[in-house]
């Protein structure tokens, strides 16, 4: 027997048991959507988001999305979004300071305040973390009680690149001292539809 064998020998001889995956149903939650809503506003306001609760009103965006962007970020932000078709061309982040980056996330996570967005809400990759603001136009009914809910429901090998995006861009030093917008974003918005 060659000193290979003898070592392959010796490893299947003492192999660890098989452990079970762990059952993952104590993660079901029965979902009640005005809960669900009241612990994504309670999260997102602790992760350092502003949210503005516009469930059941009726809301053109067209108009409503330039006015609130307008009130709040200056009547000049340079605002990037992929949801209008007026702004489809591809920016050069380099050359172009963006004020606001505007997309509607695919779900929510009600027990972090996260909102997961790939490469198609993005158009560039960059366009999250290179805007001064964020702002997210979440629909109610896409919040999820917890993180295993939400990898279950998307499909994460549908797009090239995506990514969980919880409030503004957060880091401390050393001295813990708490830094908002940094590495990305100062400000995130979410508006709950």
């Amino acid at each position: 027997m060659s000193s290979r064998e003898h070592i392959l020998s010796r490893i299947k001889k003492h192999k660890p048991q098989l452990i079970e995956l762990p059952d993952l149903s104590v993660f079901a939650h029965e979902i009640n959507t005005e809960k669900l809503v009241n612990d994504f506003i309670n999260t997102s306001t602790t992760n350092a988001s502003t949210v503005v609760n516009m469930i059941g009103q009726s809301i053109n965006f067209d108009t409503y999305i330039p006015l609130f962007i307008a009130e709040n970020f200056g009547d000049n932000a340079i605002t990037y979004t992929p949801l209008n078709s007026s702004n489809k061309e591809i920016l050069d982040f380099k050359s172009n300071h963006i004020d606001v980056f505007v997309t509607q996330p695919q779900i929510a996570v009600a027990e972090n305040g996260c909102m997961w967005i790939h490469d198609k809400q993005m158009q560039q990759r960059i366009a999250a973390f290179a805007s001064e603001h964020t702002l997210f136009i979440v629909d109610h009914k896409t919040i999820v009680p917890t993180m295993h809910q939400a990898y279950k429901a998307l499909q994460i090998n549908a797009h090239g690149y995506g990514v969980f995006i919880a409030g503004p861009s957060k880091t401390a030093d050393i001295e813990q001292s708490l830094v908002i917008g940094a590495q990305g974003a100062v400000s995130n918005t979410v508006i709950l539809v």
